[in-house]
């Protein structure tokens, strides 16, 4: 039994982060909007004794099971009570580290993946999903969400249709640091932006109005502390772009434009790493074909 996914990776159209929960994680509010940027996943899975395997194409990325796919197969099997060796091989084009999922996704990939190869279609992945990370349930469902909590509350909303450029600086950031950081520096940090509550009849572009929802993020004055290239970066796009915002705890940030021509000549004055993409047209992972 084999199968090839993609992984799309996402974008958080607006960040707020409203306080630390008992638990230790952190209430948020969040759009979360899948991209058509993504990882490629094949997965073979065939009779055995439990055996997991993987290999990535970026050796940045572990290919034991500190990988997040590689939980992500543990979980199902014990889960599903299936007898079967699995392989996973990881072909990485979302960059670790950036604020744009690709671990996340790439778990739910694997989840989902192995329920289509099982023919178990009602087994329940939310559990496995929570217990690998706070943003994995979000994509066993994919497209377009208001997430809050810390992570498990998920509403579907439309999709607002853009294409973007995402600009990615030469630091990275982990998570875990973030959120400390941020527990220890929120006292002292000015937001100034509200992140406004989900409108569905604001979920779309208006002529000469900027996009319909706020995309603050409450790591960036954070990250313009800590970073100059991220500060550096945050006031080019403040000057240059109407419609732009950091990605989760960073580092990547994010230009969006109606149309893909406004992105390809948006991207031609840029100096540094960049990628082009748009928002995903299917939802959640999908066969590659």
């Amino acid at each position: 039994m084999n199968i090839s996914l993609i992984a799309p990776a996402k974008i958080n159209l607006g960040l707020r982060i409203l306080g630390s929960r008992s638990d230790g994680f952190h209430d948020i509010r969040s759009i979360f909007q899948e991209i058509s940027l993504h990882d490629t996943i094949h997965i073979i899975a065939k009779p055995g004794s439990g055996n997991i395997s993987l290999t990535c194409s970026d050796d940045r990325i572990p290919s034991d099971s500190s990988n997040l796919a590689w939980k992500a197969a543990a979980h199902f099997l014990s889960l599903s009570e299936e007898n079967l060796d699995i392989e996973i091989e990881l072909v990485k084009r979302i960059p670790p580290e950036a604020g744009l999922g690709g671990g996340s996704s790439d778990a739910a990939t694997v989840l989902l993946g192995l329920r289509t190869l099982t023919a178990r279609p009602t087994l329940d992945l939310s559990r496995a999903a929570s217990a690998l990370g706070s943003d994995v349930p979000f994509f066993l469902h994919g497209s377009t969400a208001l997430i809050e909590g810390r992570g498990e509350r998920i509403t579907p909303v439309p999709s607002v249709p853009f294409h973007a450029v995402l600009l990615h600086p030469s630091v990275t950031v982990s998570t875990a640091w973030a959120y400390n950081e941020w527990d220890r520096m929120n006292s002292s940090l000015t937001n100034n932006g509200i992140f406004k509550h989900y409108s569905a009849s604001s979920a779309v572009w208006h002529e000469g109005k900027i996009f319909p929802h706020n995309l603050w993020n409450d790591f960036l004055p954070l990250l313009e502390k800590h970073f100059p290239e991220i500060e550096e970066l945050a006031r080019f796009l403040k000057d240059s772009c109407g419609n732009w915002g950091l990605s989760g705890s960073g580092p990547t940030f994010y230009a969006l434009f109606r149309t893909e021509s406004e992105a390809v000549s948006f991207s031609q004055i840029l100096t540094g790493n960049y990628t082009l993409c748009r928002s995903a047209e299917a939802a959640g992972a999908s066969s590659n074909g």
